[in-house]
């Protein structure tokens, strides 16, 4: 078998999906230091005032090459990313800390993570003609186990929500947008905003490729990858393609967003799985350089004798 095993998957995959004929593409704020340090001041001072962050009288900031930390009382921390304005505040609660007394349905879950969503008015961070819209629950489970093997009942200590910006009905594809963590008494464990400041500004209005093209040029760049004339068809275990505005990352300076095609590839080799993210351009002309995203394996999820934690 063929490549073409892995473009007909791939081109499979956004068959159903609603594509435009065009889209706009949208300039991104370039943010000055000032402007990042008002940014971090504002999510801090959200956040205090609705009771899910020490007051820092001021705090202790330190800057470090990529983002600069707000260190605040009990061990809590804000940062924001210099390249992106990404933000990120972390609780001082320990993994194991704070774990709810018992098992609760998603259907709960989700919307504890929502109602607090709404609480803090994180749609206002979605930007112009932006929204935010939910995307998935996880949930944080640790068991352990005696030295007879015994294992205790699963314990639920986190329940995390993740959100998708979307700007013009197109989602911003890569890192969750915003991310939402739960302790088991209710306080806010953990939240990120990965949503970069825009100025409402549109640069172009481009046509969009076929899914069909884009495929291909996924094709082609793994094979290059690989160091392979063509994909082994028997090789790929699963495939996938979205269309979508992307986010190069929070540590990633970006001046625009352009839509593109991003790929999620799992091959399986003798000795294990390898997964892949590429991403191609959904454009005749380049408006953003795309990198490589790289490999990692694939870690399957273990079981010791001792204990397990996993997330699902």
């Amino acid at each position: 078998m063929s490549d073409h095993t892995l473009l007909h998957k791939l081109a499979g995959a956004c068959a159903n999906a609603r594509i435009p004929e065009q889209a706009d593409i949208l300039l991104l704020q370039s943010p000055t230091r000032e402007q990042l340090q008002a940014r971090a001041r504002r999510f801090v001072t959200l956040l205090q005032e609705h009771g899910d962050c020490p007051h820092d009288n001021g705090g202790a900031w330190q800057q470090r090459d990529d983002h600069t930390v707000i260190h605040l009382p009990d061990g809590a921390r804000a940062m924001v990313y210099h390249a992106s304005g990404a933000l990120r505040y972390v609780s001082g609660l320990g993994p194991a800390e704070a774990a709810f007394e018992h098992d609760a349905e998603r259907a709960v879950l989700q919307r504890l993570v929502e109602e607090r969503a709404r609480k803090l008015t994180l749609s206002d961070w979605a930007g112009p003609n932006g929204e935010l819209r939910f995307e998935r629950l996880f949930r944080t489970l640790g068991q352990g186990a005696d030295p007879a093997g015994k294992t205790s009942a699963a314990t639920l200590f986190r329940a995390l929500g993740a959100w998708r910006q979307v700007a013009g009905g197109i989602p911003v594809l890569g890192a969750a947008s915003v991310a939402l963590r739960l302790a088991g008494d209710g306080r806010l464990d953990a939240l990120s905003v990965q949503v970069r400041p825009a100025n409402g500004e549109v640069l172009d209005r481009a046509a969009i490729i076929e899914p069909q093209t884009g495929a291909r040029q996924i094709v082609a760049q793994l094979a290059t990858l690989l160091g392979q004339k063509e994909v082994a068809g028997d090789l790929v275990e699963s495939a996938t393609l979205q269309f979508g505005y992307l986010d190069l990352g929070k540590r990633k300076t970006q001046r625009v967003l352009a839509p593109a095609y991003v790929a999620h590839v799992v091959l399986r080799h003798k000795t294990g799985r390898q997964a892949y993210v590429l991403a191609v351009r959904a454009t005749e002309r380049a408006y953003l350089d795309l990198p490589v995203y790289g490999s990692g394996i694939v870690a399957g999820h273990g079981r010791t004798e001792i204990a397990r934690c996993e997330i699902r």
